[in-house]
């Protein structure tokens, strides 16, 4: 929460209320002549023909590998199979052979591991058992992460193999501990031994990179150690890892050898670009719609189209859903113009007039108010209107009331008590700063109108399990309100009337920054643990909606892995763009 201006704003004068707060972040960073300019061929029917034949060869190369009986009933050949096309993006093409082979891990999952070989191996291995548990536990199976301790050593080392015989050369021990490394990511509270794992393996792959050994490792395997540390499982977003794994795996000339790893290889490549063609011809429409609204004369707001489309892009990428992309990056877009206008333009009796306003549906008052606030406004109905024509088209009854007030609504009366606190420097408590700020957020919308334009009909008992009021719901706003609060504190110290820092000082007099910045980043990773049970339970709300929500938190980590990548976005965020959303995969 930013400081409100204290001064009293000519009608006229759009600038007459700039902060400082104004200083944390830049213009525009991609001028429509720029988006309009991308012109990728993969739009070409022949592309798609192409991918198109070699999802049929491969389904048929897949099929006949992962059968009963064949490849001596080799598990970890099955694992590896659906780890690879799950990396390299491509896994929706196969989700009948991925079923299949998990249904077999699951049938051979017992409780002290599996192996490398058939299914009656007696002799377990670390990275098989990771890697398939890993697996299982994002699909959706019931698996106990109990299973790693077979592996755990009465000093708390993790070896590689339950016999507990010489461990095996470099290679092998990396592999395994990547692969820990990474279950140990889809963990739930409670489970202490995912937490010593993570822990030891974080320690064991940091050494690794900078012992002088790590050269005798295979480089292949090195690019994928740097890649796990460097982005997590809450940070790895599901193209930003396709991309990467497609260039990890062209350098791989052992893992090409195979004829079926060339055909994936492939695969993954025209079907990253010709995905890139309808991402592109989404951000030429967003862009366009931008230059043609108002806004062009507003300058005191973060520009961030392009930014909010990559956010919702990374992980809702598929085809079908470009309708709930458009929207998201327009609700983002007019919810960051209302944010700046909370908390860096408007006094607070403008800003309560500019509330009703938006609640009421009415401009009769609006002549009171600056110039900016009535564009705001307009723009606001404007796409407000938009937008909700498409959800009542798309899901056949009237929800604009139910829009107007749980995605809107909410927002800007959770503004307005943030305006209301630091105009009158109150602190408030800790758990009533999180009960508002969660609203603030902007999930109130960014997780109700693209929900609803999913290929899907969301009646209120399904809208329930993934909107507000559920727990899946409030957990993405914890975790993306806290991540926001630690990542600013980190970053420049500030010391805000109201962040969830200040508020938990306040009710912890005794404690130091240190413990209340330490606390709240201990409350994200534990909701984040929640977060990981709620999206892998089984329920009855569609997994396509489960895995909209479920990637809006993982971009949130992503943007605010180093900094707040949002406000300032011109390193890796920028960077990060240009590579999913940008630049082609050579063929």
């Amino acid at each position: 929460m930013a400081q409100i201006s204290k001064s009293l704003s000519s009608p006229t004068d759009m600038n007459s209320n700039k902060s400082s707060m104004l200083s944390h972040h830049h213009g525009n960073l991609w001028s429509d002549d720029f988006i309009q300019s991308l012109d990728s061929p993969y739009g070409a029917p022949a592309y798609r023909e192409r991918a198109e034949r070699l999802i049929e060869e491969l389904k048929h190369l897949i099929s006949g590998y992962l059968e009963d009986g064949c490849i001596d009933d080799d598990l970890m050949k099955r694992i590896q199979i659906v780890d690879t096309v799950q990396c390299l993006g491509i896994d929706r093409h196969f989700q009948h052979e991925i079923s299949g082979a998990l249904d077999y891990l699951y049938r051979c999952w017992n409780e002290k591991g599996i192996g490398l070989g058939s299914r009656d191996s007696l002799i377990k291995d670390l990275h098989a058992t990771a890697l398939g548990f890993r697996a299982l536990r994002l699909h959706q199976y019931n698996v106990s992460s109990g299973i790693i301790g077979n592996f755990k050593d009465e000093n708390g080392h993790f070896f590689c193999k339950s016999t507990g015989e010489q461990e095996e050369g470099g290679d092998k021990r990396v592999r395994s501990m990547l692969s820990l490394f990474r279950a140990s990511s889809i963990s739930f509270p409670g489970e202490n031994l995912m937490d010593e794992a993570k822990a030891f393996t974080t320690d064991y792959l940091n050494q690794f990179l900078t012992r002088g050994d790590a050269t005798d490792v295979d480089e292949i395997l090195l690019r994928e150690v740097k890649y796990a540390l460097e982005f997590p499982w809450h940070c790895s977003v599901p193209r930003l890892e396709a991309r990467s794994f497609i260039e990890i795996y062209e350098r791989n000339d052992s893992w090409l050898k195979s004829y079926i790893n060339q055909k994936i290889l492939e695969l993954a490549k025209l079907d990253f670009n010709i995905l890139q063609f309808t991402h592109q011809k989404d951000i030429q429409l967003i862009s366009r719609w931008m230059t043609q609204s108002d806004i062009g004369e507003l300058n005191f707001y973060r520009q961030r189209h392009v930014e909010l489309f990559f956010w919702v892009v990374t992980g809702t990428f598929e085809p079908q859903f470009s309708p709930s992309r458009i929207a998201f990056a327009k609700i983002g877009t007019v919810m960051t113009i209302l944010d700046d206008i909370y908390d860096t333009q408007g006094t607070f009796e403008e800003l309560k007039i500019f509330t009703e306003a938006l609640k009421r549906w009415d401009l009769s008052s609006i002549d009171r108010l600056p110039q900016y606030m009535r564009i705001a406004l307009n723009f606001y109905f404007n796409t407000s209107n938009e937008l909700t024509a498409e959800v009542v088209k798309k899901q056949g009854w009237d929800l604009s009331a139910y829009i107007r007030k749980n995605a809107w609504e909410r927002f800007v009366e959770a503004s307005l008590q943030d305006a209301e606190w630091i105009t009158a420097g109150h602190v408030p408590r800790f758990k009533e700063y999180i009960q508002n700020a969660k609203t603030t957020t902007g999930l109130c919308g960014l997780n109700l109108i693209p929900l609803l334009l999913m290929d899907q009909l969301l009646p209120d008992n399904i809208l329930e399990e993934i909107y507000s009021p559920s727990k899946f719901h409030n957990l993405v706003e914890l975790t993306t309100r806290l991540t926001d609060d630690a990542r600013d504190f980190q970053a420049e110290g500030r010391r805000e009337l109201a962040s969830s820092v200040e508020c938990y000082l306040k009710d912890n007099p005794a404690s130091t920054v240190e413990d209340a910045l330490n606390r709240v980043i201990d409350i994200v990773y534990v909701s984040l643990k929640e977060l990981n049970r709620e999206f892998t339970k089984q329920d009855s709300v569609p997994l396509c909606c489960k895995k909209f929500t479920f990637n809006f938190a993982r971009a949130m980590q992503l943007f605010f892995k180093d900094r707040d990548g949002f406000s300032i976005s011109t390193q890796e965020i920028k960077d990060q763009i240009f590579k999913v959303l940008i630049y082609q995969v050579p063929l």
